[in-house]
């Protein structure tokens, strides 16, 4: 519903006319990709920190002397103290909990859940702990080392997005402000840029002017996209 409104205010805007914007259809899918993707960046980042937490309270719990399920099971209900029933990671864990309840071994589950979420962090572990089971290792020493790289390389790449967030607040800001110059224009000197208007030359020269600011609105987010 909110990209249908943006896309009507952008054929207003660039067009001043529905079906002459519909020429720019694909520009708008674009830009709705590109929110989508900051969306899902924003999903994944919620739950690889979710799953760095509960990889901590099931290292403790494995430590107490408990096994693999339980520890699990106890992380759900840490998990759900911590961020909320409806979080990411507790509805995550809770997949994995009714499948180790159905038989399932927890590796597996573990292994189901790395491929649903293709976060390369949780496949990693992953494969780390059905290792170390079949081999019989110190689980609670092995989570704890897991861990440990997990959230030097998380605060590798907070580190490098503080150094940019300044840039990106920028970035966001110089992004509204063509809009909003062309907004302006129209409300208060509709005249003057009439001529870009109801005429194919006028239409080309918007449509040019909409992809260059679709590509630099997802170029910039990509460049602000930090991965270690």
């Amino acid at each position: 519903m909110v990209y249908a409104a943006l896309s009507e205010a952008a054929a207003w805007l660039f067009y001043d006319s529905l079906p002459a914007g519909l020429a720019a259809a694909p520009l708008f899918i674009l830009f709705i990709k590109a929110a989508g993707r900051i969306k899902a960046g924003k999903y994944r980042d919620d739950l690889t920190e979710g799953f760095l937490k509960s990889l901590n309270s099931v290292s403790s719990s494995l430590a107490a002397g408990l096994s693999a399920d339980r520890a699990f099971v106890l992380a759900e209900s840490d998990m759900e103290k911590l961020f909320g029933k409806r979080s990411a990671i507790v509805k995550e864990l809770e997949i994995i909990n009714t499948q180790t309840a159905m038989g399932k071994r927890i590796e597996d589950a573990l292994s189901d859940f790395a491929k649903r979420t293709e976060i390369s962090e949780i496949y990693d572990f992953a494969v780390v702990f059905s290792v170390a089971m079949k081999n019989g290792a110190d689980l609670s020493k092995v989570i704890a080392s897991c861990t440990g790289m997990m959230e030097d390389r998380r605060q590798a790449e907070n580190e490098a997005r503080v150094l940019i967030r300044a840039k990106q607040y920028e970035q966001r800001l110089m992004c509204v402000i063509p809009p909003g110059i062309l907004i302006y224009l129209r409300l208060s000197s509709g005249s003057f840029i009439s001529v870009l208007y109801h005429d194919p030359r006028g239409i080309a020269v918007m449509t040019a002017a909409l992809a260059v600011y679709v590509a630099a609105v997802i170029l910039s987010e990509k460049i602000g996209d930090i991965r270690v």
